[in-house]
């Protein structure tokens, strides 16, 4: 079937090899999502050679990725590489492992964090435990898994390789030395509650949790961070809108900074929650579950269907933003658009800003403009989608233009 894709030497060992069908259908699949031919080619000869390789090794069945003889191969297969090579390389051996009979493959986004084997038959009912007791998220279960096993590792690294070794001093070390030298302050809510549950089991004497210190933080203690209205304008005004990519990215960041929507309730925007004649957009919030009703501005409009009619790959997921990379498919959840602001931020010369550069900016900037304008609390809280004023007022809690006009110059102060 890839026949063309190879030359000489090459396309006999294609021909020959024993991984044929598995290297058919797998190029086969990669068709289908559209990848590009520079990045089919690449798959296909490091697919020949790593067949090879089985070959020689007379590998069956399969190994899997985890094997040690995989990781071996991999090490010295990359080893030289630049980092880009060497995660197409590390893809391509992952998809031929991986693949089912019709070449079908699971996406991986991002790499999992590695867990000591001692840990692992600990961490897996503990998960178990806040997923159906607690009902954790995906995303935030990730998370615990990617500390909890941070944690892991320093225990190992002072030898430790049961939870009944461990003391308010390893606790605390860990807790107050990171790798850039800065507390683990995000570490605390999630080793208190994972010490709690293992002494419940019986797997710690007592619990550790009060090992963990707790320093006073003050609420509302900082100035909400926030863009001026020229500096929004200069954001959106220097989208290229001449190209698909930047016509998604306009979108994007007119719905973070027209409504102040969430990362991730752009994420997962639907077309079927786009009411086009009644000039609404219906969502179901994500963090909250909650319903949220915002009017089609004619600017968002514009955008949205500049977007959607020349501009989004064809495809049929009904998620209005895709990726414009194959495989062409919706954002992974894991995606806070980061990115896409970040790029902005940079093009108006604000990348080395102090404070926020993700979207969540346009949403703090949004709330204290709401206010500045003299809207009601309550009003701000339904556009930004809060059940409560009281989240409504950690976003725009001051306003900004009010006090510049009572503050006190320095030579008022020298004086």
């Amino acid at each position: 079937m890839f026949s063309k894709w190879f030359s000489g030497e090459d396309r006999e060992r294609y021909l020959a090899s024993p991984h044929k069908h598995r290297i058919d259908h797998s190029g086969r699949s990669l068709l289908e999502l559209r990848y590009a031919s520079e990045v089919m080619r690449q798959h296909l000869h490091e697919w020949l050679r790593f067949s090879a390789h089985l070959e020689r090794d007379r590998s069956a069945p399969l190994p899997t990725v985890a094997d040690s003889s995989i990781r071996h191969y991999l090490a010295k297969r990359v080893e030289g590489l630049s980092a880009s090579r060497s995660r197409v390389l590390r893809a391509s051996v992952r998809i031929f492992l991986q693949a089912d009979e019709r070449g079908r493959f699971r996406r991986r986004i991002g790499s999992p964090p590695s867990t000591p084997t001692w840990f692992n038959p600990i961490l897996t009912p503990y998960l178990q435990f806040v997923r159906a007791h607690r009902g954790l998220s995906q995303k935030t279960t990730r998370k615990y898994v990617q500390k909890l096993s941070a944690f892991a590792h320093y225990l190992g690294g002072d030898g430790i390789h049961d939870l009944s070794e461990i003391t308010p001093l390893h606790v605390r070390e860990f807790y107050e030395n990171a790798e850039n030298g800065r507390p683990r302050r995000s570490y605390g809510s999630t080793l208190r509650a994972f010490f709690r549950w293992a002494a419940a089991q019986g797997s710690l004497s007592s619990s550790l949790a009060d090992a963990i210190p707790r320093p006073r933080r003050y609420r509302f203690v900082n100035l909400p961070d926030v863009l001026s209205q020229s500096d929004v304008d200069g954001i959106l005004t220097s989208m290229d809108r001449s190209t698909p990519l930047g016509r998604r990215d306009y979108a994007i960041l007119l719905l973070a900074a027209r409504y102040g929507l969430r990362p991730c309730d752009i994420r997962d925007l639907t077309l079927d929650e786009i009411n086009w004649r009644g000039e609404r957009i219906d969502i179901r919030q994500v963090k909250t579950g909650r319903p949220l009703a915002l009017p089609l501005l004619p600017d968002v409009a514009e955008a949205l269907s500049a977007y959607l009619r020349d501009g989004r790959p064809v495809s049929t997921y009904r998620t209005v933003f895709l990726r414009h990379h194959a495989p062409f498919e919706p954002f992974a959840a894991e995606n806070n658009l980061m990115a896409i602001m970040r790029i902005a931020l940079q093009r108006v010369g604000l990348a080395n800003r102090a404070g926020r550069r993700g979207l969540y900016l346009f949403r703090h900037t949004l709330a204290t403009r709401l206010l500045a304008a003299e809207n009601p609390l309550k009003a701000i809280a339904d556009v930004l989608g809060h059940a409560s004023t009281q989240t409504t007022f950690g976003y725009a809690r001051v306003d900004l233009v009010g006090l510049r006009t009572v503050a006190i110059s320095e030579e008022e102060v020298s004086r």
